[in-house]
């Protein structure tokens, strides 16, 4: 009986203690992956200028332009440029064209310019969601070219044009490719053109004036 007991004893300890019976552990499930990316659509909204991307800025704005304090008559005209460089600060290079109406010099003359220039200047510029104030200087240079009315002995039909030019613009993004913006602007005439001309009794001149006021109105569409 007592032989008995212990080979039941010991038939249930080998049981227990068998490693293929034993009881393993459960495995805890893999943690789950959190996709932490934005969402790009939403980043677009919240930041259409880019300023958080870490990639080229490029561009293009198409103004049109008032410009009084040249000649007695303010010129009007219109500009292309593209802005390359960062958010934040960056070059505008602009291509435009003004055009004056006639104004009278002397007794019955009339005379009337077409002024054909390129701008460089370097912009800074701060966003706040859909906003943004931008300041920009630099130097305009071009051609103007003259139509005189009127005149037995007409002046010289082109000037050569140099001017220092700054503004700022506001601008707000209208989704994530346009902006509609405004701007003033002041120019300094760096060789400052003279319309001479003879009549019968004197010589007629007229001169640009020392300072001028540009005031835009575009769209600026992303390119990059």
């Amino acid at each position: 009986m007592v032989w008995r007991t212990a080979w039941v004893a010991g038939t249930l300890v080998g049981v227990v203690s068998s490693p293929v019976l034993a009881a393993e552990p459960a495995s805890a499930p893999p943690p789950e992956t959190v996709n932490s990316s934005p969402d790009p659509s939403s980043v677009d909204r919240s930041d259409p200028w880019g300023v958080s991307r870490n990639s080229a800025y490029v561009r293009l704005e198409a103004d049109g332009i008032g410009t009084p304090g040249i000649w007695p008559n303010p010129s009007v005209g219109g500009e292309v440029a593209i802005l390359a460089g960062r958010p934040n600060l960056h070059a505008r290079i602009g291509v435009g064209a003004k055009a004056t109406p006639t104004f009278t010099l002397g007794d019955r003359g009339k005379v009337g310019t077409v002024l054909e220039a390129s701008d460089i200047e370097g912009c800074a510029a701060s966003h706040h969601r859909v906003h943004r104030v931008r300041l920009c200087a630099g130097l305009q240079a071009g051609v103007m070219h003259l139509r005189w009315a009127g005149f037995a002995t007409p002046g010289r039909r082109d000037l050569p044009w140099l001017a220092a030019v700054g503004g700022g613009t506001y601008a707000i993004a209208l989704g994530r490719v346009v902006d509609l913006h405004a701007g003033i602007g002041l120019g300094m005439p760096l060789v400052r053109p003279r319309l001479v001309t003879r009549t019968r009794g004197a010589i007629d001149v007229e001169q640009a004036g020392f300072v001028f006021s540009t005031f835009r109105l575009g769209l600026g569409f992303r390119l990059g």
